[in-house]
């Protein structure tokens, strides 16, 4: 099922989940940058183990990321997300082009806690493949500049403010 005309009411429903897990405490650490290989030139970001929790591998036919990023850092963000569009377009190999096909990032209109709710809906999941490791997927294609976007972006992350969800379809109301 293509989640394009359900987006509005799906996106506010996850804000509460949001809202309801951060409350409960259930909430995952913030999104940190994935190690990078060894064989990466040395000006990539210093390697830093990923927390517990952080891997966006989804094992749902859809998969939802919900990221928090402060008030004040959205271009920053946006920019990352921009320069991570235009990596895997350029990427050959076969598992990013099938992360590509499936993944779209959409902001939320209403602010969360003075923060700017990002919502990545992945529809469908590319099985095996880690959603956020996006410096990682940036230095394929980019090698020279992750370590630039990584300096701009690093701060952007709201502690706490990481949220994932695997979904599987139920029934679609409207069709088959």
């Amino acid at each position: 099922m293509k989640l394009r005309t359900k987006v509005a009411p799906l996106a506010l429903g996850l804000v509460f989940a949001v809202s309801t897990a951060r409350v409960a405490g259930a909430q995952t650490p913030p999104p940190q940058p994935a190690a990078q290989p060894a064989a990466q030139p040395a000006a990539q970001p210093a390697a830093q183990p990923a927390p517990a929790g952080a891997d966006a591998t989804f094992t749902g036919g859809v998969g939802v990321l919900l990221v928090q990023v402060k008030g004040d850092q959205t271009a920053a963000y946006e920019s990352l997300i921009a320069k991570l569009k235009e990596s895997l377009g350029k990427n050959e190999k076969p598992e990013r082009k099938a992360m590509a096909a499936g993944w779209k990032v959409y902001k939320s209109s209403e602010p969360m806690n003075g923060n700017t709710l990002y919502v990545h809906i992945v529809d469908p999941v590319s099985a095996g493949q880690n959603y956020l490791e996006t410096y990682k997927l940036i230095s394929e294609t980019f090698p020279a500049e992750v370590q630039d976007l990584y300096g701009k972006t690093k701060d952007a992350f709201v502690p706490g403010g990481l949220g994932r969800l695997n979904l599987t379809l139920v029934s679609a109301l409207g069709g088959s």
